[in-house]
């Protein structure tokens, strides 16, 4: 596959259009034929480009990897932190992985060109050992995501394990922007990427940065390549104080000055399950383990009701990696105290 100079590469399809059954949460319902709003040319030939692409993907990915891996839409099932408990088995080990900070939608272009937009969909990783969809954006229509151009990051929801880096990792994208209704929505992106884990180790450690462009948007994924990795489950509580407040918590590397955002409540409130448990967004991050050079800092800004955001709260605490068990902290941010629990796994 050609690659970008940040080895994300695209894969170029040459056979002809088929049908993309794509997503099953994506499917439109089917309207009456004299209800049908008319689509110019130009929004179906754009639409049918891209999907092509990803018709062709989902035939080969089928062909090769369907009698090991079952369909092609199916979910990754192996489970996060497998071996948080001791003793570990021998194959559990640190590994390489990939980071993933966020995933902007940078500029609209061709005929999408107007903010807001309402955005459903998923974004998925396929690595070498599990081929099966590890999705870290997946929404349904009825489950949008608004994107304005102040605000135009998706909230990511993964992935739920490690994306492991022995061989390229693919990159499998279906955006929609949802219209009045199904008949009007449109294929915000719909692509392949490819990471070259191996030609771009030379570049581990280090934020890493690609521009994934397409018809009718440019896409920004900001991602690390992380060696001898494992992986840390942050869970928080409101063990003190109040429960009603504004947050955002976030997660990084002492290695590279970029968060993973686990939550942002932005303007509204955190969201508290009946006994104290923070509920984040996403949950799993992975941190280098080798010879105890990683580290991990866990951090919350926070804010009670009517006041404004000079009046926040920001702490942090540095946890130090294990290859089994548990650590844990507090956050003190003066009208409540949480509980911090870290648990630790190694990979396979």
């Amino acid at each position: 596959m050609p690659e970008t100079a940040g080895g994300i590469g695209r894969v170029v399809d040459t056979a002809g259009m088929e049908t993309v059954t794509g997503h099953t949460r994506l499917a439109a319902e089917q309207e009456e034929v004299n209800e049908e709003p008319k689509r110019s040319r130009e929004d179906e030939a754009e639409e049918e480009w891209m999907l092509r692409r990803l018709a062709n993907f989902r035939h080969d990915w089928t062909r090769a990897w369907s009698e090991y891996f079952g369909d092609v839409e199916k979910r990754i099932e192996a489970p996060p932190m497998r071996f948080s408990q001791e003793p570990a088995p021998s194959y559990a080990k640190l590994l390489d992985a990939l980071q993933i900070f966020s995933v902007g939608v940078l500029e609209l272009k061709g005929t999408m060109c107007c903010w807001p937009i309402d955005v459903f969909g998923f974004i998925a990783m396929r690595d070498s050992l599990y081929q099966n969809r590890n999705y870290i954006f997946e929404r349904t229509r009825e489950d949008c995501q608004t994107l304005t151009a102040e605000h135009s990051s998706l909230v990511l929801t993964g992935p739920c394990r490690a994306i492991l880096l022995y061989d390229p990792v693919a990159i499998e994208i279906e955006l929609r922007v949802k219209g009045t209704r199904p008949s009007e929505d449109k294929v915000l992106s719909a692509q392949i990427f490819d990471y070259n884990c191996i030609s771009q180790r030379g570049k581990a450690g280090s934020l890493l940065k690609d521009m994934a462009p397409d018809l009718c948007c440019t896409l920004e994924f900001r991602y690390a390549h992380l060696q001898m990795a494992l992986e840390a489950a942050i869970k928080v509580w409101i063990s003190e104080g109040l429960t009603d407040f504004y947050g955002k918590f976030v997660a990084r590397t002492a290695s590279i000055d970029e968060n993973v955002t686990l939550l942002d409540s932005r303007d509204g409130m955190v969201s508290v399950s009946d006994d104290g448990l923070v509920e984040f967004s996403r949950d799993v991050v992975f941190v280098e383990g080798r010879d105890g050079h990683g580290k991990l800092i866990v951090g919350v800004q926070a804010r009670q009701s009517g006041d404004d955001e000079a009046s926040s709260v920001c702490k942090e605490v540095t946890f130090v990696p294990a290859r089994s068990g548990e650590s844990h902290g507090i956050f003190d941010v003066g009208f409540c105290k949480m509980s911090i629990v870290v648990a630790w796994s190694l990979l396979f």
